[in-house]
């Protein structure tokens, strides 16, 4: 993980806890103050509280705080969304923030230069949920870090032990890849998988996406 990457994991973190702790300090201090009539010191109540609210806190509304965050750049934004992604339900976030799982995803796509390659398995276990608009969209995202780097998706595909994220995974690099000549597009793959020593899973991987691009539907 590149310095950067670290400073803006490490800002994601600190802007959750505030977000949470935040949430939670004017009614535990309400329940403190009258609770402490002789004005000792509350404090451990307090971080209890805060903790359960923390706890309490949806990864779904974890990644709608980070996306209403004006004080985050684009690249921080998306870093933290991103890590917090895997096994994100988009009809729960849709519930959640009144319906915008198109907005944010396709937010992600316009900003997909900022994802990084370690996000990688988080977006492949953020399929549930989708249908219409949204389902292209993410389809969109996978197919461009496909074809950004296959090797680390490949590689993350060929990691992702829950089967059904792997094999939406792959459907939607093929579909995302079905708007191009499939002839072209299996001549790129195969010739970038002619100078890789990869393992028997990631060829595996290779071999369903090539299967796959002839009927992506």
């Amino acid at each position: 993980m590149s310095k950067s990457s670290m400073f803006v994991s490490v800002v994601c973190t600190l802007l959750l806890l505030s977000v949470t702790i935040g949430c939670a300090s004017s009614p535990v201090e309400q329940h403190t103050d009258a609770a402490s009539p002789s004005g000792k010191s509350a404090g451990k109540p307090m971080q209890n509280a805060s903790n359960t609210q923390q706890t309490r806190q949806s990864k779904e509304e974890q990644v709608l705080s980070f996306y209403k965050d004006s004080s985050l750049s684009d690249e921080e934004k998306v870093r933290c969304i991103t890590d917090h992604l895997a096994g994100i339900q988009w009809e729960t976030f849709n519930k959640v923030s009144g319906k915008q799982s198109l907005e944010v995803i396709e937010y992600l796509y316009r900003q997909r230069a900022y994802i990084p390659s370690e996000s990688f398995p988080n977006v492949i276990q953020a399929s549930g949920g989708l249908d219409g608009a949204s389902s292209e969209s993410y389809a969109a995202i996978m197919g461009e870090l496909f074809t950004r780097d296959k090797t680390a998706m490949t590689r993350a595909l060929a990691n992702t032990t829950d089967k059904s994220y792997r094999e939406q995974g792959i459907g939607s690099i093929a579909y995302s890849l079905s708007y191009r000549e499939t002839k072209v597009v299996k001549k790129e793959i195969r010739q970038w998988q002619a100078g890789q020593k990869l393992t028997t899973t990631e060829k595996e991987i290779i071999r369903a996406l090539l299967v796959k691009l002839d009927n992506p539907y």
